[in-house]
């Protein structure tokens, strides 16, 4: 970490926003409504696929379904995403123990900040990250659907097992599509895969901000 948030805007509350071009363009100061709302889009999924990893689990009478997504949905947003991802963006500069953004809030800071641009291996293991998280429960949960059929199940059970797998899709959607189109071109992790800030905002960013800058202008000459 940055001892004492040393050369970043974001955290300096005297930093003249009113002046900056980028106010209104970027998420680059905390903000309580878009936590909330990433929470609840976040928590909204995780929760659906975990009940129908769950209710599969219940079908095939094996709990490994379920073990696997919960292991990896706890290590993908605790480990291994702060570390790919979340390290590189300046809200992990800040000088606390939990990471205090828009999005990923709360996750364990473990890892040391990374000042320099995400690198390519980083890239492929946030997009594969990803898709695991939302296809996994899927398919297990069209496993699960296809089971029950074949064991001619009473009707409310599989309207249960086909709701919820519409129902895991539904939040998945809503997760993905609020991010990529209303998170994701305004976040402050500017090397991310995902990220969508105009490049004229990420100049500015970095010219206000000299411990980025003085990596990403290292890095590209590297």
């Amino acid at each position: 970490m940055v001892k004492n948030n040393a050369g970043f805007c974001t955290f300096d509350p005297d930093a003249p926003c009113s002046n900056c071009e980028n106010e209104g363009m970027i998420f680059c100061k905390p903000d309580e409504n878009k936590v909330i709302v990433s929470h609840l889009l976040e928590g909204s999924f995780i929760l659906m696929a975990l009940m129908g990893t769950g209710l599969t689990s219940m079908i095939v009478d094996s709990l490994w379904p379920v073990i696997v997504f919960s292991i990896f949905a706890a290590l993908f947003f605790l480990v291994i995403q702060p570390r790919i991802t979340c390290s590189h963006c300046p809200y992990y500069a800040e000088d606390r123990l939990f990471l205090h953004c828009t999005e990923n809030h709360f996750s364990p800071k473990i890892w040391r900040y990374h000042p320099e641009p995400i690198n390519w291996w980083e890239k492929i293991g946030t997009v594969v990250g990803f898709i695991f998280l939302g296809v996994y429960p899927l398919i297990i949960e069209l496993y699960g659907i296809f089971i029950s059929w074949n064991n001619s199940p009473g009707l409310v059970s599989l309207i249960s097992v086909i709701g919820v797998f519409l129902g895991t899709i539904l939040t998945l959607a809503l997760f993905y599509i609020v991010f990529f189109l209303f998170y994701c071109p305004h976040c402050v992790n500017f090397s991310c895969v995902f990220n969508k800030v105009p490049e004229e905002y990420v100049k500015l960013y970095l010219e206000r901000n000299p411990v980025m800058k003085k990596a990403w202008y290292k890095y590209w000459k590297s």
